[in-house]
This record gives C-alpha cells, sequence and structure tokens, in this order.
C-alpha cells in the first residue's frame, strides 16, 4: 500500500509523462526527462515503475480505469431508447474530458511504441464481452431485434471507436456532440 507522499510521486510522474508525451512522441521521451520533470531521483521512477513502457500502460489505467469498469457494468442497463441514448453520451461525455490525453494515445507513434495489437487487446477486445452479454440479454427478453450478439459487439465497439477516433484526430469535420447525435439514432435503428 502506498503512503500519501508515494501517492504523490506515483502521481506526479503519471503527470510529468503526460506533459512529456504532449510535446514530443512517446519514443523520443526517456526516463530522465520524466524525474527530471517530477523533480525525483531515477531510483526513485524504479520504485515505482520497471519501465517506460510500464508507465504507459499504468497511465493509460490511470485515465481510463473508471470507463472500463462502467464497460463491465453495462449489462446491468436497460434497453429503453433513453438508456441506449445514455451509453452513446456516457462514450461522448468521456471522449470529450479526455480528449486531450486520447489524442495522445491515438498517435501513430504511442501505436507503434506499444505496438496496436497489445493495445487491442488491452482495451477494446476486453469490451466487447459485456457488450455481447448486454446484447444477448436484451435479445432473448425481446428488447432488442438483434440476430447475432456477439457480432452486434463487435459491430458496436469498432464502429463506435473508429468514429471516435477520426473525430479525435480532426479527420472529420463533425464535433463529437455532432457524431454523438447520428451514433444515437443510428444505434437505436441496429438495435431495435
Amino acid at each position: 500500500m502506498k503512503t500519501k507522499k508515494g501517492e504523490e510521486t506515483y502521481k506526479n510522474i503519471l503527470e510529468a509523462a503526460e506533459q512529456l508525451f504532449l510535446e514530443k512522441s512517446v519514443s523520443k521521451v526517456t526516463i530522465n526527462e520524466i524525474v527530471q520533470r517530477t523533480g525525483i531521483a531515477k531510483g526513485t521512477f524504479y520504485l515505482y515503475f520497471e519501465s517506460k513502457e510500464a508507465l504507459i500502460w499504468d497511465f493509460m489505467d490511470e485515465k481510463f480505469g473508471y470507463a472500463d469498469q462502467w464497460i463491465k457494468e453495462i449489462v446491468l442497463k436497460g434497453y429503453s431508447d433513453d438508456e441506449i441514448c445514455e451509453i452513446i453520451d456516457f462514450i461522448m461525455v468521456f471522449v470529450k474530458k479526455h480528449m486531450r490525453v486520447l489524442k495522445i494515445m491515438h498517435n501513430v507513434r504511442f501505436h507503434g511504441f506499444l505496438g496496436i495489437n497489445r493495445l487491442e487487446d488491452q482495451y477494446m477486445k476486453k469490451w466487447i464481452t459485456p457488450f455481447s452479454l448486454w446484447l444477448e440479454k436484451g435479445r432473448l427478453e425481446g428488447s432488442l431485434n438483434i440476430k447475432d450478439s456477439h457480432f452486434m459487439a463487435h459491430y458496436l465497439v469498432v464502429t463506435l471507436h473508429e468514429i471516435v477516433d477520426r473525430v479525435i484526430m480532426d479527420d472529420i469535420p463533425f464535433s463529437i456532440e455532432e457524431v454523438g447525435d447520428e451514433l444515437k439514432m443510428i444505434t437505436l435503428k441496429l438495435l431495435k
């Protein structure tokens, strides 16, 4: 268990890393720069992280851990139009709130450093199971008009991710609010 000072040091290291990731490619950020920015000794860094890669995984977990928990609890959600729209709203609010960090993560160099397959395994693939369970429950109770819950879960997670990626990286001329409104209509049509 970390002390209050230890927790503060941990958070300071993550904040320094985030600042540096905003300034330059993740692969070019060094542990020396992180400890210099944090104002700690290099040995202190290694008390918290075994490597820069371990720091990056912790950084992502720290920023997105509550979203993972929310996604795991999606099976408790209902199937009314309002409840389905609330799911899309949560995703859009999350993206808007974390746009800066998401831009870091969606940088090609960031993906290259950690490996796109490892990132997808760590995040996207683990989100499909809860979505699939939620969809299957709705299909079985007759609330959703879908044939294959597992396919639809893949479709929704991948599609939502790709569209939101394009907004994050300014590749499409729509705001997150505009995308959210369209995704609500499309998702309702797909599921009902």
